[in-house]
């Protein structure tokens, strides 16, 4: 169906979704492969209603004819990932869904060129596939190629068809569909990103509402459920980009606590625990001669009460494993640091002297508050 870009907040919510709601079936170079739960659900219902009609052999033709299309989709978001790889992306997983395929990129192209290469990659796999077995088709039964049909009765031609419609439909300018990143591409090469991708979002919506009523008017439900996806997701996708362009305009230092505790190597875990209680703090950052030396978490606080005894110094438990950061680094820089190695709070440094902090906590409200105001509305308020 179509590709996901993640910025960093999406990164959590999307660990969130392929855990929970998704089996994992492997990894293939490096990329989660995921079966989405509501697709088990898809199978079963189809099985049931086309062996009922037409017995068990039709419901097993039509499992298969299923199953076989998913590969499909599953081949037209490799040719994504294959293509992000290649320009130096991570891809972190693809999810099979009802409705088709999502592969979860962590990190955005802003490169039109790039954008365009990789959007049109998976579309370009379809018409492949679809080549390949047309040119089987017209070996083995000529003429059946031209005949439209979606059916395990006719297995083959099914799925020549198959890969034709997802070629074509994936090309429709409804964002974000890959005819709408090409879309979106082309318009952030002469304008602004979130600008670029408003008119792409809106222009999808329109084609999104039209799919929608064609649905209706042909009685076709899943139309009407694939319509209704492309506009939340067309919305979902535009809030993104407002947040991701915060993310990179904003620095640590509008954001980062000034007002914090810290502690020293030699202090006792009692005055670690005395400071954690008369404060809001959880995390403090371990300073020795002006220098940041380590950070004690409240979880390795905790952990070091539970199984090390209370008469240790903050220096025998502290973590001299943690990422710093500059004033003047993004907000979207300490989110990846924060999340790729699941920290919970990063030291702030002007020329190596400790100026503040950033904790997961604070960093997640700042960014609930910029994905409601956006950048340019708090660079206002800043200088305001």
């Amino acid at each position: 169906m179509g590709w996901n870009f993640l910025g960093a907040p999406d990164i959590i919510f999307a660990e969130r979704f392929d855990v929970r709601w998704a089996l994992r079936l492997g990894t293939l170079y490096g990329i989660s492969i995921r079966l989405h739960f509501t697709f088990l659900f898809l199978v079963a219902f189809l099985f049931l209603v086309t062996t009922l009609g037409g017995g068990w052999l039709a419901g097993l033709r039509s499992l298969l004819f299923i199953l076989l299309v998913f590969v499909c989709v599953l081949l037209h978001e490799l040719a994504h990932s294959y293509v992000s790889v290649r320009y130096g992306l991570r891809v972190r997983s693809i999810t099979l869904l009802p409705i088709g395929g999502l592969a979860l990129l962590e990190d955005v192209p802003r490169e039109p060129r790039q954008e365009i290469h990789i959007a049109l990659a998976g579309p370009a796999a379809n018409f492949v596939l679809a080549l390949w077995l047309g040119v089987l088709l017209s070996v083995l039964e000529p003429g059946a190629a031209f005949t439209p049909m979606l059916s395990g009765e006719a297995l083959l031609a099914s799925l020549f068809w198959s890969n034709l419609y997802i070629g074509l439909f994936n090309l429709i300018p409804a964002y974000p569909l890959d005819g709408g990143r090409v879309l979106r591409a082309w318009l952030s090469a002469r304008r602004d990103y979130v600008e670029a991708t408003h008119v792409a979002v809106g222009v999808g919506q329109v084609f999104s509402l039209l799919i929608i009523l064609g649905g209706l008017v042909l009685r076709e439900p899943w139309l009407v459920v694939i319509g209704l996806f492309v506009f939340w997701a067309g919305l979902a996708e535009d809030r993104m980009a407002v947040l991701q362009s915060a993310l990179e305009r904003i620095y640590l230092e509008d954001v980062m606590l000034t007002e914090f505790q810290s502690l020293a190597p030699s202090d006792s875990l009692f005055d670690a625990l005395d400071r954690a209680l008369h404060s809001l703090q959880n995390d403090f950052p371990v300073v020795a001669e002006g220098r940041v030396v380590g950070v004690l978490t409240r979880s390795g606080l905790l952990r070091a009460f539970s199984g090390q005894g209370w008469n240790n110094s903050v220096q025998a438990v502290m973590s001299s494993r943690f990422e710093t950061a500059q004033r003047r680094d993004t907000l979207g820089t300490a989110f990846k640091k924060l999340t790729a190695r699941g920290l919970s709070v990063i030291p702030v440094l002007e020329d190596e002297h400790l100026v503040g902090i950033v904790t997961l906590q604070n960093l997640m409200h700042s960014i609930a508050f910029l994905s409601r105001k956006g950048a340019a509305e708090f660079e206002f308020l800043r200088r305001g």
